[in-house]
């Protein structure tokens, strides 16, 4: 069961991550971000290399994947025109240099009296916040979160906290956490729009807004999602899992139905509310016996109400 569900949240954090960026990851792109939130088990400690290698391994588009840290200024886009159109703006690339070593060098601290919650949302929000690479950030940063607790000790034996799953379904409690560091830093530039998607970016701030920022919203967001991981999305796919074992179990000892179509249909009765529509049960009907379908429903309702 473990297993199973550890399997869930490794696929569905990476669907999620994407899908917080409006992306739909291809199978290919999946299996890499898979692959790379296993790695984070292996302890490798973060430097430049490591993360341009992490960013290559989540870009597709072989313009967007990176060699550095970037050299050049980049912003957030909100899709008004203009400099109106214009919602983030992370520090200039040398500054931006600076404070990545900064922020890579306290990462890479031993284990210390710090939770490693507080220690993961401030690698993952400072990184989102210094936006060292032209594509890639917003799920980077999550997957920081992931290497952190693996850095810690907080995970082990390849086991999973699917916090992006928990952001998915609190997107907007996610842009109001970044809004407290985005909108005031805003402020602080003055950005002229010159031609085409040519802009000008003028910092009239100190760089102690970008080396002092109050991660107290942002800490407090990532326990509440850890929470949520743990006692909601961890919880409800296991629950699904002991009751799609049991109808499948049920089923087989009352019935001869094939093991793919039995599969399918439970999946689908557990997900619909304990209920077979008529679309199902018509795509199923020279396979599967009548009388199969309301024992199905009747299983799945009575675990469901346990």
């Amino acid at each position: 069961m473990m297993d199973r569900a550890i399997q869930w949240a490794y696929l569905h954090e990476t669907r999620d991550s994407f899908a917080i960026e409006k992306e739909q990851p291809s199978e290919e792109k999946s299996r890499r971000f898979v692959q790379l939130l296993r790695q984070a088990h292996e302890g490798r400690l973060l430097t430049e290399d490591y993360l341009v290698e992490l960013q290559n391994s989540t870009v597709s588009n072989p313009f967007d994947k990176a060699v550095a840290f970037r050299h050049e200024q980049n912003h957030l886009h909100n899709g008004l025109r203009g400099a109106a159109g214009v919602s983030y703006v992370p520090p200039a690339p040398a500054l931006c240099q600076e404070l990545m070593e900064e922020l890579m060098a306290f990462a890479n601290q031993p284990v210390r009296d710090v939770d490693p919650l507080v220690a993961a949302a401030v690698t993952a929000f400072g990184f989102v916040f210094l936006h060292p690479f032209m594509d890639g950030n917003g799920r980077l940063s999550r997957f920081l979160i992931h290497q952190t607790l693996c850095h810690y000790g907080a995970l082990e034996n390849g086991l999973l906290l699917p916090v992006s799953v928990a952001m998915k379904h609190e997107e907007q409690a996610y842009l109001q956490a970044l809004k407290t560091f985005s909108q005031p830093t805003r402020e602080f530039w003055n950005v002229t729009w010159l031609d085409a998607d040519h802009m000008a970016f003028d910092f009239i701030g100190h760089p102690s807004i970008y080396r002092y920022w109050d991660a107290t919203r942002c800490v407090e967001f990532t326990l509440q999602m850890a929470r949520r991981a743990l006692e909601v999305e961890l919880r409800e796919e296991t629950e699904f899992l002991d009751r799609y074992d049991r109808v499948i179990k049920a089923v087989n000892q009352r019935y001869d139905v094939r093991g793919s179509d039995l599969s399918k249909l439970v999946m689908m009765c557990l997900d619909n509310g304990g209920k077979l529509s008529k679309h199902r049960r018509k795509q199923f009907q020279y396979s599967v016996a009548d009388e199969v379908f309301g024992f199905i429903e009747e299983e799945s309702l009575r675990l469901m109400g346990e």
